[in-house]
């Protein structure tokens, strides 16, 4: 029997084929680049000559003029360690997501300037965002500058506050590596120096820019989310200076958010310093954390195990509020229900055969853990991918089928969602549903 291939899978093969290509491309270049740079390690050369060549192989010629705000937080120490390394030291996945003009030197010129004169305390540099930094590098790299403890640490500091320069007095270039798929930059080295013509109040800056393309944490944690594919898409709103320009967002989530506020405060079913709220299939955790905002004691299920991670990175959200796993056992499993429950673009995966129950058992999950409100949508026909393999699961189709498996009392439609926009105006539109049972 010969298989129909439709057009999603034709796009997505090649997405996938375009991907893989620029990889491939990626690492022959890397590779080049580190047989080249072997070679010269191994030469018989002067020393000065060695450096003089290897950065020639590495930088492109000559500087250019870039955007300050363009300017990531990249490595400290950066002759020995990559900003992924010290992000990894320091527990920050968001470090290299941040502009120099917003971080730890900037803030610390900041911090001076607000004195109107008066020099900041050691115990103040210390605490500073500044004084953290310079400390975790010590802690995990054995100094910071010539640091190697807090007192160094507050010589190094106050040193960048009198606007010192290299004793050598030897001019040295503010040198960046490209982000991939980004206009931005991730600062190797000169993050002082960007940071004081930041709080100067300067647009732009000369830098020096390497050949080879680096990517953020971040982008490396996104890449690796099961649902993506390798994919550059964001599937809730998430924001970083390196993903604006090639990761779309694809579900805008304030629409839904609005619906359910509106629908929670229409209905008076909004108590929010005594409810609880469960975002099933919680992603990244966006919901949980407008919820939280809202007062709600929020909490999420998500099969990925990396989105406790990006939760707390993104959102600040505790990685205990998110429990991996599949919801369907998580749900089987717990005697708990919580006044307001959320199940978003779920559904239609087990209509279609892709969980380990039928749709109708995960809707009787639902309704076992829900107190109140259940709000819910899914994947619909009238959507170009689903046009065949959901045929026939319509507006009406999903409202009986919501008020034959639950014991709800009420299922309204509040109407779809706005994510059919390019270039996914063939999809989505899809209906939010909310579920009502009557309280005793």
């Amino acid at each position: 029997m010969t298989r129909k291939v439709t057009q999603r899978a034709v796009r997505s093969r090649a997405r996938s084929l375009a991907t893989k290509a620029q990889r491939a491309a990626r690492h022959a270049l890397r590779r080049n680049a580190t047989t080249a740079l072997s070679w010269l390690g191994r030469a018989p050369v002067p020393e000065r000559t060695r450096i003089f060549l290897a950065e020639r192989l590495t930088r492109r010629p000559g500087p250019i003029t870039v955007p300050i705000d363009d300017l990531l937080l990249g490595a400290q120490n950066a002759r020995h360690f990559t900003a992924k390394q010290f992000a990894e030291q320091t527990g920050d996945l968001m470090w290299a997501s941040t502009p120099v003009a917003a971080g730890p030197h900037a803030q610390l010129l900041r911090l001076a300037q607000a004195r109107a004169g008066a020099e900041l305390g050691d115990e103040e540099i210390l605490k500073s965002s500044y004084g953290q930094m310079a400390l975790a590098c010590i802690q995990a790299q054995g100094r910071f500058f010539d640091a190697a403890d807090a007192d160094g640490v507050v010589r190094v500091a106050r040193s960048f506050l009198r606007g010192e320069q290299r004793s050598d007095g030897a001019p040295r270039p503010v040198l960046v590596a490209p982000i991939s798929g980004s206009r931005c930059y991730q600062v190797l080295d000169g993050h002082h120096r960007v940071a004081r013509a930041a709080v100067r109040g300067d647009a732009t800056v000369e830098v020096v820019v390497k050949w080879l393309p680096v990517t953020t944490p971040l982008q490396d944690l996104l890449t690796r989310m099961s649902w993506l594919d390798g994919e550059r898409q964001l599937y809730q709103p998430l924001h970083a200076p390196e993903l604006d320009e090639s990761w779309p967002v694809v579900r805008r989530c304030t629409d839904r958010l609005e619906k359910m506020l509106g629908f929670l405060a229409e209905r008076g079913l909004a108590v929010p310093q005594t409810e609880t709220y469960l975002d099933v299939a919680s992603c990244y955790g966006w919901f949980v954390r407008r919820m939280q905002d809202q007062g709600y004691v929020a909490e999420g299920i998500e099969r990925d195990p990396l989105a406790p991670e990006l939760g707390r990175a993104a959102y600040g959200l505790e990685p205990t509020l998110i429990h991996v796993g599949d919801c369907e056992t998580l749900l089987a499993e717990t005697d708990r229900t919580w006044d307001v429950v959320s199940c978003f673009s779920l559904l239609h995966h087990f209509v279609l055969g892709r969980g380990s129950v039928g749709h109708e058992d995960l809707l009787r999950l639902l309704d076992r853990v829900t107190g109140r409100v259940l709000f819910l949508d899914t994947g619909q026909e009238h959507e170009e991918w689903f046009r065949e393999s959901l045929a026939g699961w319509d507006a009406d189709s999903i409202r009986r089928t919501l008020l034959e498996n639950t014991s709800f009392d009420e299922v309204v439609d509040l109407g779809p969602d706005l994510d059919a926009v390019p270039p996914h105006e063939r999809n989505y539109g899809r209906r939010l549903f909310a579920c009502v049972r009557s309280v005793q």
